[in-house]
């Protein structure tokens, strides 16, 4: 009979240790340390812009678009978004930041007809920091 325990604990120990290997590869994908420029420069753009324009918004309204920016700095940092999107970003960016509101408005809709469904998300937050920025 004692020899009976041991054998019940042998397959236990290998299950935990099969655990843990699993975790690390899925967090890889999420370091920022592989952004490129155009990734890093939105991020830093999009946090600048989320400032000074959610600033004049609604408390409610300017935690919401915050939320939603969220979703863009996790795609980004996941390498979930495309080259040519990020391309189209970083042009929403610069025109943002030289108050160009009516091509950054162009912009956010050509990113909402082509792909609304896999960014819908951060886009509605940037449609909103385009229309706040109108008023402004």
């Amino acid at each position: 009979q004692p020899a009976a325990a041991p054998a019940p604990a042998a397959p236990q120990q290998q299950q935990p240790a099969a655990q843990p290997a699993a975790p690390p590869p899925a967090a890889a994908p999420a370091q920022p340390a592989a952004l490129t420029q155009e990734q890093k420069y939105i991020l830093a753009t999009v946090g600048s812009l989320q400032q000074r324009v959610c600033g004049a918004m609604q408390k409610k309204m300017a935690e919401d678009v915050g939320k939603k920016l969220q979703s863009l700095t996790d795609k980004l940092n996941g390498n979930q978004v495309s080259a040519d999107v990020c391309a189209q970003l970083a042009q929403w960016c610069q025109a943002m930041e030289r108050n160009d509101v009516a091509a950054a408005g162009h912009i956010q809709t050509a990113l909402t007809s082509s792909v609304w469904d896999e960014h819908g998300t951060w886009l509605q937050a940037t449609k909103r920091m385009v229309d706040q920025a109108k008023k402004m």
